[in-house]
């Protein structure tokens, strides 16, 4: 019994090992047509990301996304709203357990973000809305089951936020 009991944990072990490991070994390149695709359903707006993308779990979960784009509105003065050299995200992995996200911080790498209002009226931040808002449930997750998100640290390095009024002429 007591070989059975050191086996299993041994086992356990190198399961719990290589779920922590192997997503180092993934190539998460190979998902960008996938995200993009999802960035488009959710905003309505075209994401490229010239870069790579890459996940790991340890010491926490952590996502770094380089060179990407996400297109401006039809009419603007400029083809991207947003140019980002990465995106960093960490995740705190405690809360993951128990079905939460609290992100530890969101970093915007040389970020190029241009906010403008068209003649029309129309301003470039104003995203496509989802055809059901989401509400939330008694459980603090939303109606359409995601968990519930916060946020610690949201940094931006060596950033330029333009915002230009074509109405008004101002910039």
């Amino acid at each position: 019994m007591k070989k059975f009991a050191i086996g299993l944990a041994v086992v356990v072990v190198l399961l719990v090992g290589a779920v922590l490991v192997v997503p180092g070994f993934i190539n998460w390149n190979q998902y960008k047509p996938e995200i993009v695709a999802a960035v488009r359903d959710a905003a309505g707006r075209d994401l490229v990301v010239d870069g790579d993308i890459s996940l790991s779990l340890l010491p926490a979960p952590a996502l770094s996304v380089d060179g990407v784009r996400l297109a401006n509105i039809e009419g603007g003065s400029a083809p991207d709203m947003v140019q980002l050299g990465a995106l960093q995200v960490r995740v705190a992995f405690g809360p993951l357990l128990s079905g939460q996200i609290q992100v530890q911080s969101v970093r915007l790498v040389e970020p190029v973000i241009l906010l403008e209002v068209l003649p029309d009226g129309r301003a470039n931040w104003t995203f496509r809305q989802a055809e059901t808002a989401a509400t939330s449930s008694g459980d603090g997750a939303s109606a359409d089951g995601t968990p519930p998100l916060s946020l610690e640290a949201f940094v931006i390095s060596d950033g330029v936020i333009v915002y230009r009024d074509q109405a008004a002429g101002v910039e």
